[in-house]
């Protein structure tokens, strides 16, 4: 009697998944993502974000962004910069440090979370993948596989926005880091999330909850806030 329900469960199961429907072509998942956001012609005409936030808990923050890829994080703690080539950090003290390789992706993903309007720069193969759930919740999933393991992008089936990504092997083969992007709003013709959630498996790691206040697009930067500042020629304000 016991093999028999379990035979019974197993046809079950087979039949279900036979009756999945395959995942749509990447292709057709990232239109329709760049079409939500609002579509290549107004995103690219951004060329500067200036971002007010505050962390859950936490100081109040200022983010630059100068296309393609500078980025300037301002905060009482700290400066955070990296200029497209290297990053570097320069605490309350100043104190100038080297960032790790790939510590600059989180300040870049909260300054232009846009980025992956243009996702095939970042990643030479992306894959479809099977539907998931994410806070009940059906997502589309688009899979990047990298040298030690894969990045999972997952795109929310009803509105088409891109909801969660999930990194691992980019930095590290021992743990994950996981962006959440919610309360996306409409600024100058784009979409963007107005709430960015910050969370790794790395013991000891820091999760973050930036909240976002206020964004202006197109601001008038000094190109040197982006590079590494020499003692004693520090440029500490952000627009011209």
């Amino acid at each position: 009697m016991r093999f028999f329900w379990l035979w019974t469960v197993l046809i079950a199961q087979a039949g279900t998944a036979a009756a999945a429907p395959p995942p749509r072509p990447v292709e057709s998942i990232l239109a329709d993502y760049v079409k939500a956001v609002g579509g290549y012609a107004a995103v690219d005409r951004l060329t500067s974000r200036e971002t007010v936030a505050g962390l859950h808990r936490g100081p109040r923050i200022t983010l630059y962004w100068q296309k393609p890829n500078q980025v300037l994080s301002l905060s009482k703690k700290e400066r955070i910069g990296y200029d497209g080539t290297r990053g570097w950090a320069l605490s309350n003290k100043r104190k100038i440090k080297k960032l790790a390789h790939g510590a600059e992706v989180p300040i870049e993903m909260d300054a232009n979370p846009l980025r992956f309007v243009h996702v095939r720069d970042f990643y030479t193969e992306l894959n479809p993948a099977p539907s998931e759930e994410v806070d009940g919740e059906k997502m589309e999933v688009i899979v990047a596989p990298n040298n030690l393991s894969a990045t999972k992008l997952y795109f929310d089936a009803a509105t088409h926005l891109l909801r969660l990504v999930d990194e691992n092997g980019e930095v590290s083969a021992y743990f994950k880091n996981t962006v959440e992007f919610l309360d996306y709003q409409e600024v100058d013709g784009v979409r963007l999330p107005f709430r960015i959630l910050h969370s790794t498996t790395e013991p000891g790691g820091a999760s973050e909850d930036l909240r976002i206040k206020k964004i202006t697009h197109n601001v008038q930067l000094q190109p040197e806030i982006f590079s590494k500042p020499q003692a004693g020629q520090v440029v500490m304000g952000g627009k011209r």
